[in-house]
């Protein structure tokens, strides 16, 4: 007999904006598998800490210092990233950010937003950059939850988000979508 009762509340009603019911907050497919589910699959649907829909954004200023210390981080050696005087005199005229710094600070949003409550794990990234990001531009940086659905073979929901960075000006400076597993916490024993 299974411990972990279903959270049916006879309010059988999917959401088809969200996918999941409005009652229990499950997907079809959880609620058609419930049945089969073992406890800790059962746990892992109602600990669900992936909501379809969900967004969250960050800021990130780039002043010159910032921009030359990470690309010297990364060994990224271009000198529109390093050199104030072959900067001005290039099409951009000033120092711009290695594309590898604000694709960075993007994914790193994720890590920090999803590890807080579960493991998230990264699997596939796609970046478009369709601006330059130059020096003193602040970014708004954001992400939303498209896709989730629960993998029992990777003990985790497969989420894909959407999501990029505007300048202070409102440009689109990057585009990005994702492919991430975010699994429960393990327990400490």
């Amino acid at each position: 007999m299974s411990g972990v009762a279903s959270p049916c509340v006879d309010v059988c009603r999917m959401n088809p904006e969200t996918g999941f019911c409005d009652g229990c907050f499950r997907t079809i497919d959880e609620i058609a598998a419930w049945a089969s589910y073992d406890d800790d699959g059962k746990r892992a649907v109602l600990a669900r800490i992936v909501t379809i829909g969900e967004s969250f954004e960050a800021t990130l200023a780039l002043p010159p210092d910032s921009i030359r210390h990470f690309a010297t981080l990364v060994n990224d050696l271009n000198p529109l990233h390093h050199d104030d005087a072959y900067a001005r005199a290039s099409r951009f005229g000033s120092l711009i950010a290695s594309g590898t710094q604000p694709t960075a600070h993007l994914m790193a949003m994720l890590a920090t937003h999803f590890s807080r409550d579960a493991q998230p794990l990264g699997l596939e990234f796609g970046i478009r950059l369709t601006r330059a990001v130059k020096a003193d531009d602040v970014l708004t940086m954001r992400w939303q939850i498209t896709e989730a659905k629960w993998k029992a073979s990777l003990n985790g929901d497969l989420v894909k988000l959407e999501g990029g960075a505007s300048n202070q000006r409102g440009e689109p400076v990057m585009q990005a979508t994702v492919t991430i597993v975010v699994m429960p916490r393990e327990r400490a024993t």
